[in-house]
């Protein structure tokens, strides 16, 4: 090999070793470097077991459907926070719920911990007490999350519903 091809390929070989160095030093991080904890939501341990009237449920689970219950109406207490409410997770679904009360304004009520399926809330502490009336295009929002370590989010629903508070 004559001086001229050996100066090229050590030439060819320095920018190589440069260049996975440097790829080397861009992803040493992301592969060996401390990783951060999945940020996760907590699970609701105050959720029972479900124990209202249930659809029954006589087939195999389907892992490609979630189930979410409907409703056109909720009644509540007025001028307390401290409310009755029938909300669970069916226990045929495969994931977490985690719902949310709003009212027609956003203006968020209720938010849950993650419920894991056939469980249920029975009571709740509202944000804030509301006076009697009824209250038109309420949503409940249903947030459902894989049951796995990274709570990867899954589809979810708003149900439209009247809230009628009374005395």
């Amino acid at each position: 090999m004559n001086k001229t091809a050996k100066i090229i390929l050590a030439a060819v070989l320095a920018v190589v070793l440069v260049g996975g160095g440097v790829f080397v030093g861009i992803n040493w991080n992301s592969w060996f470097g401390d990783q951060p904890a999945a940020e996760t939501a907590e699970v609701d341990d105050s959720a029972e077991d479900y124990t209202g009237n249930r659809d029954t449920y006589t087939g195999k689970k389907n892992t490609d459907t979630i189930d979410i219950p409907g409703f056109d109406v909720m009644n509540i207490k007025a001028d307390t926070a401290q409310q009755s409410v029938n909300l669970y997770n069916p226990e045929q679904n495969t994931c977490y719920f985690k719902m949310t009360i709003l009212l027609h304004d956003g203006t968020t009520l209720w938010e849950s911990k993650l419920i894991e399926p056939g469980k249920a809330i029975y009571d709740v502490t509202l944000n804030q007490s509301l006076p009697e009336g009824e209250y038109e295009d309420c949503t409940l929002k249903y947030e459902c999350f894989a049951m796995d370590e990274e709570q990867t989010p899954l589809n979810g629903s708003e149900i439209k519903f009247t809230l009628n508070v009374f005395e």
